[in-house]
């Protein structure tokens, strides 16, 4: 049977702390294939040398039997499917090539660990390596962010630039050395040679190739540098103090849409109930603040409205949560079932920022942005103090029926008055479906967003992330359709529900208006700038806070959750050459 394998080369490449036994092996192999049918084609251990290289390796193949996904269960119709495992023993690592096999990983997790991430992104790169793509998640916290961007081009070294890179953390590569392209998953030690398939003699060269080259591997300058490096250090994550966590359900729902999840029930005092867990996870606080249950507890409290038990833990090398609520929440997976607690701790789809403002955990690893305190001048020069905030109640003031303007003591006002003084066109696009609280226009040199949001402190992390929300969920209308901008244009020509307040606030006519938006918004030199104006944020405060920081002194969780929100703004505007503006108290 073994001569008959084609493989394509593509494996699993671990570190094994002991060989493993023929009796491990054999048990490992009963566990996989149980419940299906027929008798297994099995062989353990056998010895097999290339160029006086020795190796192991072992072969499990089954049949079994599954209900077709496109019918539901009522029937008896039935589908013969096929599954193989194959492990390879050499020097001190486990290679491992599968198919429709579940669960290997918790079976082997006493034996394996994982490819250092650094060594497996760089094994195959060379001076000649191109980056053909890259698959990156970004460590921004902000839950309207882009969380995920995939790359591709001939060399993305001269393609995408690397000066806002040190917030994405790379999951994926695709690299072209010579004639070779290799995929490397990043999280899972999986490498892929793309190409034809090929016999297992071949296969086995490859697979010592690579194993080789992990063993001798030196660590040299690389592109990838410029990237959020991942820190092996235990002791670090141990010293680290948990401030936030963000969730990120996008995977589950991919599941959801490749039909990969068959069902999903409430399961409670031995009753299942169908829920729709779409729905529960719209109701779900996916940005949460932490809190320390006590000095000595390796637990904290994840702030949040569905689960008061929802607490995050922190391990001796890894962070997870548990959830009494979460856990009785089952995924009917077509081959298992699995609860909602252990699908997240098995994913690790979440990030987590410390009191420590370089690192975050996400994806089973500690990464650390090295370019994030050196850019805090950058951040801070964003940043325009106004004193007439100082007076500023609230975010509209208060109006009539007669009402034709908006009170000065209001952020309205002071947009208007302030800030958007010197444009041809102003317009007012609050409430519904809105752009932005206004937009203001120059003819062919500018167009601007403005949000505003109101607020009693100096310093609230929770409401700047609701306005920088806000702007990030908006930030491509700046680019807005003819036909889109036509719906605004009709609303445009009324006034403010109940008011005589026009939304037109500067200009001639609507009309006219829509018109110079697009002539300028596709004038090769026109500028686009959004303004974030509040009067919860001090300038002076955050500036302080930050030098603290610097300093290494300890600081406020708001602050260190403010820096991270605007250095993630901040990168989001400059990559889209977009002006960022926040206008504040001094």
């Amino acid at each position: 049977m073994i001569e008959r394998l084609s493989l394509g080369e593509t494996a699993y490449f671990y570190h094994i702390n002991t060989r493993l036994s023929n009796t491990f092996i054999n048990k490992l192999f009963i566990n996989i294939s149980k419940g299906k049918f027929g008798r297994p084609t099995k062989i353990v251990n056998e010895p097999y040398s290339i160029n006086n290289k020795d190796i192991l390796y072992s072969l499990c193949i089954f049949k079994y039997k599954g209900k077709p996904n496109f019918l539901d269960e009522t029937g008896s119709e039935e589908e013969i499917k096929y599954a193989y495992l194959l492990l390879i023993q050499y020097s001190n690592m486990l290679i491992i090539n599968k198919k429709n096999i579940s669960g290997l990983n918790t079976l082997l997790k006493d034996f394996i660990t994982d490819v250092d991430y650094t060594t497996i992104s760089r094994l195959f790169l060379s001076d000649s390596s191109s980056f053909e793509k890259l698959s990156m998640l970004n460590m921004d916290i902000n839950s309207n962010s882009i969380r995920k961007r995939n790359m591709e081009a001939n060399d993305l070294r001269t393609s995408f630039s690397s000066i806002y890179s040190s917030k994405y953390i790379i999951n994926n590569i695709r690299i072209k050395d010579n004639n070779s392209r290799i995929s490397l998953a990043l999280n899972t030690s999986k490498i892929n040679r793309l190409g034809k398939k090929v016999s297992i003699e071949e296969y086995f060269k490859w697979s010592i190739e690579v194993v080789d080259r992990v063993e001798s591997f030196e660590l040299s300058e690389s592109y990838l540098d410029n990237f959020a490096l991942p820190v092996n250090s235990h002791e670090i994550l141990q010293g680290l103090k948990p401030a936030s966590i963000l969730f990120l359900f996008n995977e589950l729902i991919d599941d959801f849409e490749k039909g990969l999840i068959e069902d999903v029930v409430y399961s409670f005092n031995q009753k299942e109930i169908h829920i729709d867990l779409h729905k529960y996870l719209e109701n779900f606080n996916s940005y949460c603040d932490l809190e320390l249950e006590s000095s000595r507890s390796s637990y904290q409290k994840i702030k949040n409205t569905l689960d008061k038990n929802l607490k995050l833990r922190k391990n001796k090398t890894s962070l997870t949560i548990s959830s009494h609520k979460l856990k009785n929440i089952i995924l009917k997976y077509q081959s298992k079932d699995m609860n909602l607690v252990e699908y997240i701790n098995k994913h690790q789809n979440f990030i987590v920022t410390f009191s420590d403002i370089e690192y975050v955990y996400t994806n089973k690893k500690l990464f650390r942005d090295t370019k994030l305190l050196g850019s805090l001048d950058i951040f801070l020069n964003v940043l325009e103090p106004y004193d007439s905030l100082n007076s500023i109640t609230s975010e509209k003031g208060n109006y009539t029926s007669t009402s034709t303007s908006f009170d000065s003591n209001s952020l309205f006002f002071f947009i208007e008055n302030t800030l958007a003084t010197d444009v041809d066109y102003l317009f007012c696009d609050d409430l519904g479906n809105e752009f932005a609280d206004f937009i203001s226009i120059k003819n062919l040199e500018s167009i601007c967003f403005y949000h505003a949001k109101n607020g009693s402190s100096q310093l609230s992390a929770s409401d700047f992330q609701v306005v920088l929300g806000q702007a990030l969920k908006n930030i491509g209308n700046m680019n807005t359709s003819t036909t889109d901008l036509q719906r605004k244009l009709s609303r445009w020509k009324n006034n403010i529900k109940d008011t005589n307040i026009s939304l037109k606030r500067v200009g001639d006519s609507v009309e006219k208006g829509g018109d110079l938006f697009i002539k300028t918004i596709n004038s090769p030199n026109s500028i686009k700038e959004i303004y974030i104006v509040v009067n919860f944020l001090s300038k002076s405060s955050l500036e302080k806070g930050l030098i603290n920081l610097k300093q290494g002194n300890s600081c406020p969780n708001q602050i260190i959750q403010i820096l991270w929100l605007l250095s993630s703004f901040i990168s989001t505007c400059k990559e889209l050459g977009i002006v960022a503006r926040i206008s504040c108290l001094p």
